[in-house]
């Protein structure tokens, strides 16, 4: 490939360069370094090998030399890159068994479709190479038949233009997997994330919240509302899982990156919904959440919901101490959040405390109403409902206790309760008075948000449960 970009062909003038050009390389790092080479190339038939794409995917084979190299504590000594027009090339002077090099390097060819265009050469100390033959592997196949590439190359068993093709459709395969930045439980976890926000957005009767058949007690926001700011939030909760699949160190550190991954997701939020708050306080719970989710399910497989708790209680340990007990000795005329107002007036910690303590009302009455509720025959809808309402029955929810003080807060909870010893959505009696504590809140204009966005979190945990 040219300065420009342009491709040019190889001759065979540069064929013969290039593996001059090849051997000298591999003869000088082992000359250094005194330990096995690998030497990645790309497999690419026909007369232009230099490109975009193959360089890309020279990039993307070393990079998996990287990662197989830490994962099975192989040192890489020195890396050398070079461009010949016979096509991009990487030589990596590797402290390890060369016999075990190669198995790990036969791993990565056959790691995918288009891995059969990688091209992983191992050569110990001595410069010998090290053949897949002499380690009772099979020989690499054909591009488009299960026979030796070499029988099929010597016999001419395929047409050129149906190597070509065939070789086209995996660079096709290639750059559309390039497009994926995640890994599969990144993804996972950001759709989990996303459908937790509509299904709580959507369960109803849900008395004093915006849900299907009516705006609660919202002058400002309805159901579409809510369809629109969830959407302009799922980015944002891909991102918290990512940030958690990929953090190391310290879980404390990984809470500085969530909030600047948060602080972009409410402008998209306040975009989308004309500048209407209508989940922040979820992007802070739902954020932690998925990255947490994300961090425990990199370590081990099959996490349970209490070891996301806990993971985030370890991501926000001694927040309260910092960000709300120094509020106790006043600070003058300094202007306060809605939440560090309520931690001075009543002593609440609110989400930061809740998460703190590992979210024990999820816990203890959330996840177990959630399933105790479908396993009895609810629809999710219900389920979620009767979740609602087995949550309110305890939290202290900072939206009512902004809005109308301590006193309404305690009568809500206890209506709450009441609904719940009749049955909550598991009685006909329980469903009637949900239905008229809807329209009561309504008219007396509470909105138990912060209940809300504990059934959204709950609803999470449970995918991630059945996950």
């Amino acid at each position: 490939m040219r300065g420009d970009g342009q491709l040019q062909q190889v001759t065979l003038t540069d064929v013969l360069e290039a593996k001059e050009r090849l051997a000298s390389l591999q003869a000088e790092l082992r000359s250094i370094h005194k330990i096995p080479i690998i030497s990645i190339t790309t497999n690419i038939p026909g007369a232009v090998k230099d490109s975009t794409e193959s360089r890309n995917l020279l990039r993307l084979a070393a990079d998996r030399v990287r990662s197989m190299s830490r994962e099975q504590g192989f040192s890489i000594v020195e890396e050398r890159f070079i461009y010949p027009l016979t096509g991009p090339t990487a030589v990596l002077a590797v402290a390890g068994d060369p016999d075990k090099l190669k198995l790990a390097c036969i791993t990565i060819e056959e790691s995918g479709y288009f891995a059969r265009l990688f091209d992983l050469d191992v050569f110990d100390a001595a410069g010998r190479q090290i053949s897949r033959r002499g380690l009772g592997q099979t020989e690499r196949t054909c591009f488009l038949c299960n026979q030796s590439a070499v029988l099929c190359r010597r016999l001419g068993s395929h047409a050129s233009q149906d190597i070509m093709n065939n070789v086209g459709e995996r660079l096709s395969s290639f750059v559309a997997a390039a497009t994926n930045p995640w890994p599969k439980a990144v993804w996972d976890i950001g759709s989990w994330a996303l459908e937790a926000m509509l299904m709580e957005a959507a369960c109803t009767p849900s008395p004093g919240l915006v849900d299907r058949d009516n705006a609660g007690a919202h002058r400002d926001m309805d159901f579409f509302t809510f369809l629109m700011s969830s959407s302009a939030l799922a980015g944002t909760m891909f991102r918290c899982a990512a940030a958690g699949y990929q953090h190391q160190g310290l879980l404390q550190d990984l809470l500085p990156v969530l909030r600047y991954i948060g602080k972009d997701g409410e402008q998209q939020m306040l975009h989308a919904t004309c500048g209407v708050n209508t989940q922040k306080g979820l992007v802070f719970l739902l954020g932690i959440l998925a990255a947490a989710t994300a961090y425990t399910t990199k370590l081990a497989s099959g996490v349970a919901a209490a070891q996301i708790l806990d993971t985030a209680a370890a991501i926000t340990r001694g927040i309260v101490a910092r960000e709300l007990a120094p509020l106790a000795g006043g600070l003058g005329n300094a202007k306060l959040t809605a939440g560090e107002n309520l931690y001075v007036q009543y002593g609440v910690t609110g989400i930061r405390g809740e998460i703190e303590a590992g979210i024990p009302s999820i816990r203890e009455y959330g996840l177990p109403a959630v399933t105790a509720a479908l396993e009895q025959g609810l629809s999710l809808n219900d389920a979620l409902v009767h979740t609602l309402m087995s949550l309110m029955t305890v939290v202290q929810d900072t939206t009512i206790l902004h809005r109308h003080g301590m006193e309404v807060l305690l009568t809500v909870q206890n209506q709450a309760k009441q609904i719940i010893a009749q049955g909550g959505m598991l009685s006909d009696v329980g469903r009637k008075q949900i239905s008229a504590l809807d329209q009561s809140f309504i008219e007396r204009n509470i909105s138990p948000g912060g209940v809300a966005d504990l059934v959204a979190a709950t609803y999470f945990l449970h995918l991630t449960a059945k996950a």
